[in-house]
Formats: C-alpha cells, structure tokens, sequence
C-alpha cells in the first residue's frame, strides 16, 4: 500500500522579481538582516559568559595563564544588547517590499556597529598578542556574500582602518597595554615593529580571502543572475503557451457544439431513414464530441482556477454535507447505472467556509473517479467528519487501485497510467489537476492512500471553521 499527501502550499504563484544586478534581492538581505540579529544574540551570551566566569572563577582563568577581565564583558554586552534591540525594533518593520536602500542602511548599521565592538574587543584580548584580529574574517567574508564586490571592498577597508587605528594607538601608548593572556597583559616592552608585522601580515591574510571569497561569490551571483533570468523567460513563455491554449481551446467550443448539436438533429428527424453502419458511425462522433467538450470544459476550468483569485463575494459558508449528497446523486443518474455499485454516504451537517461551486467540483470529480474505476459490484463511500482541529471528508472504493510508482504524478495534467486508460478511455486526464488547484487555492491538504488491485482512498482536510475574515484573507493569500 502506497501513500501520497500534498500539505498546503504557502508561497504565492507567480513569477518571481528578478533578483538585484550583481547582489542578493531584497527579500534575502532582509533575511541575512535578521539573521545577523539572531547571532549577535549568541556574541552577548558569550561575553556574558566571560563575565560571568571572571567573577565567580577568576583563580581558574590565571590557573589557564588567562587574566580575569573586570567590567569590559559587561559593557560590550550591554552595547550589543541595546544595539540588537534597537535593530530588532527597526527590522520587524520593515516587510519584504521594502525598499532596498532601507535595507541596505539597517544591514550597514549592523556592520558597522560590529565592526567597532569587534575593535574595542581586540584590543581588550590582545590585538598582536592573540589571533583575535582574524574574527574580522568573519564580517569581511559574510560581506563577500551580501554585497558586490565594490560594497565588500569597503567593509574590508572599514576593519583594516579600524584595526591599524587600535595597532598604532598601542604602539604610541595612546591606549594602554591591555590582553587577556597574562604575559601580554604586563609586558610593556613588546617590539613596536614585531607589532606592526603581526598586525600587516593579518591585513595581507585578509586581503587574499576577500579577493577569493568576493570573486567566487560574484561568480555564482552571475550566474544565479543568469539562471533567473532564463526562468523568468520560460515562466513568461509558459505563461503565453497557457493563455494561447486556453484561446484556442474557447475557439473549439463553438464548433464541437455544432457538430453535437448535428448528431442530436440527425437522432431526432432522420434516423429511422440511416443505416446501421451509419449508425454507428453517428454514435462514435457523438462519443468522441462528448469526451472532447468534457476535455475543453476541463482545459478552461483548470486554467481559470490558475489564472484568477477567489472574489470575495463568491466565498461564503458551504453546508457540506449537502454538496457531498449533491455529487453522489449527480454521478448515480449520469453514468455507473450497469455496474451495480454499492454506493455508502455519511456526512453530517458540517459547515466550511469557501465557494460552494470550486467545493462541489472538487467533491463531484473524486466521487466520479471512484464510481469510474470501480468493478462491477463494488463499493464507493463517501463520509465526512467534524474533527477537533479539522475536517475530513474522505471518498474511497475497492477499484482497481494505483501502482506505487505511478502515485507521485496522479495529479500532474493529462497524467493517466496505463491500467486507468485501458479501464476507461473516456478521461480527460485532468481531473485530479483540477481537485489540487482547488485544494491549492483554499488551503486544503490532500493524503492518497492506494494499492493495486485493492482500491484507492482519497482524504480531503480541510481547515476548522475559523473567522469569516481570517478565512477570506487565507483565501485570497493563496
């Protein structure tokens, strides 16, 4: 037994903006904004930490050759604590349609801010006497992979001005001797050139992965750049395939109404005077013109429900029970009269909220399916129940069940497998694309369970009854 659900989607159709020349949209830098949030929240645990750790175990950091800090933990923490409020204030403001300069200046803010923590904090561990200077690594590369080159460039310059300033300020004993190793602590004495060195040779080290890090990021900018706009010319050239076809498709309606009402013009006032063969031949056109018009019908409905939003006049409450018993009739009098189908309803009162008509085709094709591939005395049934967080209506029958590696695509468009057409060559194929879309468009979840030669379980959740107007802005989101 094979199993497939489709949950919900939560993105919104369409094609998507292009992203900025040669830098990330705006709707990924407000991200990476409000990430660089998220992690200066473990840089204040940290520094707090050390706070913490100098004042209850100061006899363990000198045991480590580690001088125990006294205040500057705190006051770097606290910087960074007001400093992240205050971006996490101006950012849960800001939504993805904001302009990108906006964003742009909160996310150099950060930068900047950083920056000069960053600064003061390499001067407190020990700017030549430790590695600290390479933390700058980590802003120079995350710059690398936000901004262009030329932007990245400068956050470079930034860091290496701010860290020269601090190198020579302690060279000129401007700033007092400070570390957080005890040797570098106290020794005044240290060779301002062997300073300098240190402090030029980590320049060096950086300048080499910013060159790296910003020519490999600007290469994959390029071509992600390209990539997006080579899937914005597919999408737009889907996008006029589909409107042609739907056009072409309104055009046949009116012919193959013609040829149908031929054939009932015919059965009405000659056919006592046509042939047997004749007949028959009248017959096969009169079934091929039905299967055709059900196939435009379905062309033209799936790419209504593709192409235009809900109308929030056309959404209301939806007694279910009643479109569930108004399917199962509809398919008892239109077809399944010879097989002598079993046919088992239980659906309480239960209301929805959403567009009866979108409800009862989505309820009236999987009854259909159900009745359609079922074997002569078999049994369909249709239920639904009231649950505590949803509602289930499912539709199941002992037909002839679906192949497990042909379940992933039974909601693709014309897909029909090989057991299906041979078992009715009617279908349109479409169908169930048309069952997604609705379940797309109102938020409902689809779970397939099926073996082969066993029967088939289709189960519809829809969402609890929520506010008339929670539920039309979910509606119209979708």
């Amino acid at each position: 037994m094979s199993t497939l659900e489709l949950a919900p989607e939560t993105s919104e159709r369409g094609i998507p903006d292009p992203i900025e020349p040669m830098g990330l949209g705006c709707t990924v830098l407000l991200a990476n904004a409000r990430w660089f949030v998220k992690l200066r929240w473990i840089v204040i645990a940290l520094l707090g930490l050390l706070g913490l750790t100098a004042r209850l175990l100061p006899d363990l950091m000198r045991s480590l050759n580690l001088v125990p800090p006294a205040r500057w933990p705190w006051v770097l923490a606290g910087v960074l604590l007001l400093g992240n409020l205050l971006f996490l204030f101006r950012l849960s403001r800001l939504q993805d349609d904001a302009p990108r300069r906006v964003i742009e200046i909160s996310l150099w803010l950060q930068i900047v801010m950083d920056l000069g923590v960053l600064t003061a904090l390499v001067h407190l561990v020990g700017s030549t006497s430790t590695l600290i200077a390479f933390a700058y690594l980590f802003h120079i590369a995350l710059a690398c992979v936000l901004l262009p080159p030329r932007k990245s460039f400068l956050v470079t310059v930034l860091a290496i001005a701010l860290y020269l300033t601090c190198v020579l300020l302690e060279i000129t004993r401007v700033l007092p001797p400070s570390g957080l190793l005890i040797t570098a602590a106290y020794d005044g004495q240290q060779c301002p050139y062997l300073q300098l060195l240190f402090a030029v040779s980590a320049i060096l080290v950086w300048l080499v992965i910013w060159y790296l890090v910003s020519t490999l990021s600007e290469a994959v900018r390029i071509r992600d750049q390209i990539l997006d706009e080579a899937n914005h010319r597919v999408l737009k050239a889907d996008q006029e395939r589909h409107r042609q076809v739907l056009q072409t498709t309104h055009d046949l309606k009116v012919p193959f109404s013609g040829v149908e009402s031929c054939v009932q013009r015919l059965r009405l006032e000659h056919w006592q005077e046509l042939s047997e063969p004749v007949h028959a031949i009248i017959e096969r056109i009169e079934r091929r013109a039905a299967t055709l018009r059900r196939r435009i019908e379905d062309i033209l409905l799936l790419g209504d429900l593709r192409s235009q939003a809900p109308q929030d006049e056309l959404l209301d409450t939806v007694d279910l029970s009643s479109v569930i018993e108004e399917a199962v009739e509809a398919c008892r009098r239109l077809e399944h009269k010879d097989k002598n189908l079993e046919i088992t309803v239980n659906a309480p009162p239960i209301q929805v909220f959403g567009n009866r008509k979108q409800f009862s085709i989505l309820i009236l094709n999987l009854v259909s399916n159900a009745l359609t591939y079922s074997r002569a005395g078999g049994r369909v049934t249709v239920s639904a129940v009231e649950r505590e967080k949803d509602i289930l209506v499912t539709v199941s029958d002992t037909g002839i069940g679906i192949r497990a590696d042909a379940l992933p695509h039974i909601f693709d468009d014309y897909f029909r497998t090989k057991e299906a057409a041979e078992f009715n060559r009617m279908s349109t194929g479409l169908g169930l694309a048309i069952v997604k879309e609705i379940a797309r468009r109102f938020g409902l979840t689809i779970r397939v369970t099926s073996e082969e030669g066993v029967g088939t379980t289709f189960e519809i959740i829809f969402p609890a009854q929520a506010t008339h107007e929670e539920q039309r802005r979910k509606t119209n989101s979708g």
